[in-house]
């Protein structure tokens, strides 16, 4: 029979100690760096879901309080620019005064795009947009505003 040779087998007790000592060793090393391995790729529960926050911005520099702080006289820091020849409106996208963008020429460069609220110049931001026309400013709040309007298109029947 099968059962009674294999009992006349042998096997030294300290080699069968050792090799069976190891083999727990290595199984619970396994186990606990398994278990290492899934707590750090665990996600905490603080943060399940990471939002695109806008990153620190720097803090608009004005710069004619700058130059009044540098001794010029308050008269060269007005407005006084002349919109129809700096400043050329070539498209509007209006979904409100205070949000929208425009498409504005100065001095004859190529147009580019500006939000409501971003300069334009070292003296002005876009201010407001409505359909037809945006509204130049020193800053949000001022009064000393330029209007541009958009050119009527060709072949369009005017008032």
């Amino acid at each position: 029979m099968i059962i009674a040779p294999m009992q006349s087998l042998r096997i030294n007790s300290s080699f069968q100690s050792w090799w069976t000592r190891l083999v727990t060793f290595s199984l619970a090393t396994l186990a606990a760096a398994s278990v290492g391995y899934w707590v750090l790729k665990w996600p905490t529960p603080a943060s399940p879901m990471r939002a695109a926050l806008p990153g620190p911005t720097a803090p608009a520099v004005d710069s004619a309080k700058v130059a009044q702080l540098l001794g010029a006289s308050s008269a060269s820091a007005t407005l006084t620019p002349n919109p129809s020849s700096k400043y050329k409106l070539l498209g509007v996208i209006a979904s409100g005064s205070k949000t929208g963008s425009a498409l504005i020429s100065i001095d004859d460069l190529p147009a580019r795009p500006y939000r409501v609220g971003e300069r334009l110049a070292d003296d002005l931001l876009l201010q407001a947009v409505q359909i037809h026309s945006v509204t130049l400013a020193v800053d949000m709040l001022g009064a000393g505003s330029i209007t541009l309007a958009l050119p009527p298109l060709p072949g369009a029947i005017t008032p």
